[in-house]
């Protein structure tokens, strides 16, 4: 197990399976490879029109404004990524990472397949019936469509949603 991807969006609930793939890379003497997912300026403008814009009274949606936001969140996501690599190497693990642009499961499945990774430590919003049906879980996703072990970190008490 020398490649390790650890999925993160920002949030400390991501965070949560640091610690995991830590343990992982340091028994195993290997890399950690994180990866954020920033959605694009298309799929952020779908997201905006299903919340109601482009309806009667509501103003189009500019890409052009979500092509800024998009170059905006991958300015923050690098930060945070340095951030955290520079926190994991200062532990004495590898560390690699990446931001890259898409649906966050395809992304996380096809930088898997692309860095050759052994396994994936993913957290999950811990949800489940009607919560999981409507917002599907990238989680599952990435277990079934991956074809690599994955494991699964659920939120501690109060996290989640």
């Amino acid at each position: 197990m020398e490649r390790i991807l650890v999925p993160l969006d920002g949030s400390p609930l991501a965070e949560e399976a640091l610690p995991h793939a830590k343990k992982l890379a340091s028994r195993f003497s290997g890399t950690i490879f994180l990866v954020r997912v920033i959605p694009t300026a298309q799929q952020l403008a779908a997201a905006s029109f299903a919340g109601g814009a482009g309806m009667q009274g509501v103003p189009p949606i500019n890409v052009s404004s979500m092509d800024k936001v998009v170059e905006l969140q991958i300015e923050e996501a690098r930060a945070y990524m340095t951030e955290v690599a520079s926190k994991a190497q200062s532990e004495g693990i590898r560390v690699e990472w990446e931001v890259r642009e898409g649906a966050a499961a395809e992304v996380i499945i096809e930088t898997a397949r692309e860095k050759r990774i052994d396994a994936i430590v993913i957290s999950s919003h811990g949800r489940s019936g009607l919560g999981r049906l409507v917002f599907g879980s990238v989680a599952d996703r990435v277990m079934r469509d991956s074809g690599i072990p994955v494991m699964v970190i659920k939120p501690t008490k109060g996290r989640g949603s």
